[in-house]
């Protein structure tokens, strides 16, 4: 006979309606995995040419060979040699596993971009599913094109959003590690260099310099001193000749490329003040965000409005700033849906019209002729 004591307790029911809520739970992750194997399957997998690029520069630097190379032609290895050790662990799995794994891991910086931002949005009443649902559904388009081309553009935000989670949270040195790391794929997070100085984030500058320093070191180890600086002075030899011809394509969305194609016969002189203008205006306007978030009747965590409105200016400024990475704006519009209960009226109709356009805007629904139109002015 067991004793009282000896019996197990039966598990307690959980309440319908929490049974109910995991169910749902359940059948929307089954329903979300079979239509991103579906998506996968008939058009991903058959594409993400610029992964095979990275996953290349990952095969090259194991054996010790150059990166960056001419007759790669368009696809040829644009990043730092440091970021092709990233890839490198992947080479180990057949092609077809690798793509496989990426396409997964970019859903999880996705994931991680929304849950570290959505922690530290400054707007009170914020409700998660409004939050993330249409900010995923204004973006989707951006979102789709980075991963149907395997991409870099969701894993670097992935790095800024939890830097500046961390830096929400009093981390200032891992926050500039995470930092460092980006800027070793695309130099987009430079952006973030005289915000750092104005806000003296010096543990953070420094941790992100070494951050950098230590990871253009480590590829000398498959290279060897001589070798690694031959290497070093093919990258920017490739960047020049790579990107010139690519200024003009219809989807450089920067606001250089706007100028190329919409003014081409404009002054080199001319185009270069123009854009410092902009620029100028646009720091003014970083400065006054940066000013009013010292006021004392700031909101806590202000410095997420102005780290999104920093995170907006990469693909305007960057000479080569593709349509799709305008991602880069996922944590402003999630800021804009979150407040937008407190917003005028005509802002909103203004927005909504805004939305629309981007959201909408694919050659499916536009036809060509029109899509190419909108994309490229």
């Amino acid at each position: 006979m067991l004793g009282r004591a000896d019996r197990a307790e039966p598990m307690p029911d959980l309440p319908k309606n929490k049974k109910k809520r995991v169910l749902f739970l359940a059948l929307i992750l089954l329903a979300a995995a079979v239509l991103l194997a579906g998506v996968y399957v008939f058009h991903v997998g058959g594409e993400m040419t610029d992964f095979g690029v990275c996953y290349q520069g990952g095969q090259r630097i194991v054996r010790g060979e150059t990166l960056y190379r001419e007759a790669d032609g368009h696809l040829q290895y644009k990043y730092s040699p440091a970021s092709a050790l990233f890839f490198a662990p992947l080479t180990l799995l057949p092609y077809g596993a690798a793509k496989i794994i990426w396409y997964m891991l970019e859903f999880g910086f996705l994931a991680g971009i929304f849950f570290f931002f959505y922690r530290i949005l400054p707007v009170e009443g914020k409700r998660a599913g409004p939050v993330l649902g249409w900010t995923f559904l204004i973006e989707l388009k951006f979102v789709a094109r980075e991963i149907e081309l395997g991409q870099v553009n969701l894993f670097i935000l992935f790095l800024l959003t939890a830097m500046l989670y961390l830096l929400a949270g009093k981390k200032e040195t891992v926050a500039g590690f995470l930092w460092g790391a980006s800027l070793l794929f695309k130099p987009y997070a430079l952006v973030f260099l005289p915000y750092l100085l104005l806000k003296r984030k010096l543990q953070t500058l420094i941790a992100g310099l070494v951050s950098v320093l230590v990871g253009l070191a480590l590829p000398a180890i498959f290279y060897g001193p001589r070798g690694y600086l031959a290497v070093l002075r093919e990258w920017p030899m490739t960047l020049s000749k790579s990107t010139t011809g690519l200024l003009a394509s219809y989807d450089n969305a920067s606001l250089y490329g706007f100028l190329l194609k919409t003014f081409p016969t404009l002054p080199t002189r001319d185009a270069f003040a123009f854009l410092l203008v902009i620029f100028l205006a646009l720091a003014l306007s970083a400065l006054w965000l940066i000013v009013k978030g010292r006021a004392p009747v700031a909101p806590p965590n202000s410095e997420v409005l102005e780290v999104a409105f920093l995170l907006i200016l990469i693909p305007l400024f960057s000479p080569l700033g593709w349509n799709y990475n305008y991602l880069y704006s996922i944590p402003a519009v999630m800021i804009i849906v979150a407040a937008w209960r407190r917003l005028a009226p005509a802002l909103k109709i203004v927005l909504i019209v805004d939305f629309v356009l981007i959201s909408t805007s694919v050659v499916e629904l536009w036809g060509r002729g029109a899509f190419h139109l909108y994309t490229q002015h």
